[in-house]
């Protein structure tokens, strides 16, 4: 029997295909390149950046985030490594971070 998945499981997994897109662009890592480190298949790689609904395994965004470089190379904690995270917090990881706003004035920037 085939459980498909709901419309909220499609959208987080195009976000967070979303997410692994932007970090590949980011670092510069093209997808057979994300195949190796991570071990999964570079179809289904170019499949989710494509915008099809694949899914994303605790596995593969573990290896993400360490191929990404996004761990702390300095753990001090047990919980600081990635196979110990969430599957939220792997998420947040690869996430891009929010945007800067814009530049608020100083009170000593003026035209004359």
């Amino acid at each position: 029997m085939r459980i498909t998945p709901s419309q909220k499981d499609i959208n987080e997994r195009k976000d967070i295909w979303k997410a692994i897109c932007w970090r590949m662009n980011e670092r510069r890592i093209m997808p057979q390149e994300l195949a190796r480190l991570t071990g999964y298949s570079k179809n289904l790689i170019e499949k989710g950046i494509g915008g099809d609904s694949v899914p994303v395994t605790e596995d593969f965004l573990q290896n993400c985030v360490t191929a990404f470089g996004l761990t702390n190379a300095r753990a001090r904690f047990f919980e600081d490594t990635p196979d110990i995270l969430s599957h939220d917090e792997l998420v947040e990881l690869i996430k891009p971070p929010p945007a800067m706003p814009p530049r608020q004035g100083n009170f000593w920037d003026y035209n004359d």
